[in-house]
């Protein structure tokens, strides 16, 4: 059962990764690229919510935690136990360090189609409530759509944000402490039933570790694998809207 989700994964990434929009991205003026990186701080922003959701509806004491732990990542805090700036801080850097202005960003408004995104996306969380499967269904979408996808996402997009910042300390361009970060550390990084804890988790080996032991029939692997597509189908709404003739995910599925 684990190697299909394996195959369905890749497969899912690799029609994500082909995406029109992403396949066009270095024809994209810098001023529409940003205006996409805007809307996609919507995405961002419903992330703790998301979270939230899942840690009130699980029942596992054990996910809960890890889920409770990746979340805590958002606010983070040095050794001391001061608080550092957020995770939400940081996008917004990137953002202004990419050109963007605090005017641009704040007050840029969501287009309806990011917005129906974000409320579908929620709304299967909410789905799963009272099924059979419920927590499998919670983990798996939570795990695709806020990690291993996020992580394809930013690094598809990375083509062009490297153009002004770096991935570490340089003299020609500044850091950047958010998209860089998330591309590496929600990552899938290994097929699931293959994570080692040498060098550490991303957060979707975590959550992969977890879903591993939920799917124990083949009722549960297909609940998991109806989310993940609808995960996917989502985020390919969101790219769609940029693109004139939004082909996208419909002609790659």
């Amino acid at each position: 059962m684990i190697e299909a989700l394996n195959t369905f994964e890749v497969s899912l990434i690799t029609k994500f990764k082909s995406h029109l929009f992403f396949s066009n991205i270095d024809s994209i003026v810098w001023q529409d690229f940003l205006n996409v990186l805007i809307q996609r701080r919507f995405l961002s922003l419903s992330i703790v919510n998301l979270y939230e959701f899942v840690i009130d509806a699980l029942t596992d004491e054990q996910i809960k935690r890890t889920v409770r732990e990746i979340l805590s990542e958002e606010f983070p805090r040095n050794t001391k136990g001061v608080p550092l700036p957020s995770h939400r801080e940081l996008l917004f850097q990137d953002l202004r360090n990419l050109g963007a202005t605090s005017e641009m960003i704040l007050t840029t408004p969501e287009t309806l189609v990011t917005k129906s995104v974000r409320d579908e996306s929620y709304q299967y969380m909410v789905s799963c409530l009272g099924k059979e499967y419920c927590q499998v269904g919670l983990v798996a979408f939570l795990r695709f759509w806020a990690e291993v996808l996020v992580s394809v996402e930013y690094s598809c997009l990375w083509q062009q944000i490297s153009l002004r910042l770096s991935n570490e300390k340089s003299p020609h361009k500044i850091r950047s402490e958010f998209y860089y970060f998330h591309m590496v550390h929600d990552s899938r990084n290994s097929d699931i039933g293959q994570e080692s804890i040498l060098g550490g988790l991303t957060h979707s080996q975590e959550l992969a570790i977890h879903l591993k032991q939920l799917i124990v029939s083949e009722e549960a692997l297909a609940y998991c694998l109806n989310l993940q597509e609808h995960a996917y189908q989502l985020k390919c709404q969101f790219y769609d809207q940029f693109i004139r003739d939004p082909l996208g995910c419909a002609e790659n599925s």
